[in-house]
């Protein structure tokens, strides 16, 4: 049996192309205090590859490790059509964590947490954002924020893939209609 690890999945992810009918999304976690560090973002992606017929089993758990890893390698950055880091900022120091978010939100299909201040900023318009701790929401706006004390753990993954699903359907319908009626 071969061994999946997220370097490989983020080969098979990027080689994969985009969604041509439907635009693609991010899910952005804010907060995520009851979980391991990458736990819940991993479920969500194994979550959607399941149940997103859309994806096609595209989405991509974006773990603190892999964004590290793709900010540190130039050819992963150029892969995603990166600019070279700032002379005066290293490709691992927030500046260089920030731009590798966007490039990754923009390229769609992908779930990663928000635990840098900077990534409040990304501009992905196509993005979704969940919170999940009750201290969540002050800073960002979020379609969807959960407590932790309220919710269990095991079925947070499950929540807020479902209410994605929802909004990406609604935001469909919704973008078929202003076409109709410009």
């Amino acid at each position: 049996m071969i061994a999946i690890t997220p370097l490989s999945t983020f080969h098979q992810w990027l080689l994969a192309s985009p969604g041509d009918q439907t635009p693609s999304r991010t899910i952005v976690i804010h907060g995520d205090p009851c979980f391991s560090k990458d736990q819940l973002i991993e479920e969500i992606a194994n979550y959607l590859n399941e149940y997103d017929e859309e994806g096609a089993g595209r989405w991509l758990p974006a773990t603190s490790g892999l964004v590290l890893h793709v900010s540190e390698n130039p050819e992963l950055r150029q892969l995603l059509g990166m600019a070279d880091p700032c002379p005066n900022c290293p490709p691992n120091g927030p500046c260089g964590i920030r731009k590798t978010l966007t490039a990754l939100g923009l390229r769609g299909h992908v779930v990663f947490r928000s635990d840098v201040p900077e990534a409040k900023t990304l501009d992905l318009p196509q993005a979704f954002h969940a919170g999940i701790g009750t201290g969540v929401g002050k800073g960002v706006k979020c379609h969807l924020v959960l407590d932790p004390d309220l919710v269990q753990p095991k079925s947070m993954a499950h929540i807020v893939s479902d209410v994605f699903l929802d909004w990406c359907h609604e935001e469909t319908h919704r973008s078929a209609g202003d076409r109709k009626n410009p």
